[in-house]
């Protein structure tokens, strides 16, 4: 089961590990999630969900240093000393290779790891 089927409030999530944050997504990202809501299958219904969640919770958009959504990813979060919230096992492994702090679903809950 995905944690999309499930009730999960990102933002209280963000606060109990770290306080008060504000949350930004790359155009990569955006990028990334639009091909996939494009597509068919439960990964389409998955990028739609975090899509509808981007635009909910009105999170800014922040323009890409690198088209390669991971390395996007990790730069991105090393220029402004941010966390990264994903599920991304392999991006997880990356960040904690370049000592960037990583919240993914533990517990029931997003945690810092």
């Amino acid at each position: 089961m995905s944690i999309f089927e499930k009730r999960f409030d990102l933002i209280e999530d963000i606060e109990l590990e770290v306080g008060r944050a504000k949350v930004v997504v790359p155009e990569s990202v955006l990028k990334e999630l639009e091909k996939l809501a494009s597509s068919r299958g439960s990964r389409s219904r998955k990028a739609k969900a975090v899509l509808d969640l981007i635009e909910s919770k009105g999170f800014e958009t922040v323009r890409s240093i690198d088209w390669d959504v991971d390395n996007d990813v990790i730069l991105l979060a090393k220029n402004l000393k941010g966390i990264v919230v994903t599920l991304d096992k392999d991006l997880i492994k990356r960040l904690k290779e370049e000592s960037v702090e990583v919240m993914t679903w533990k517990n029931k809950r997003f945690r810092l790891i």
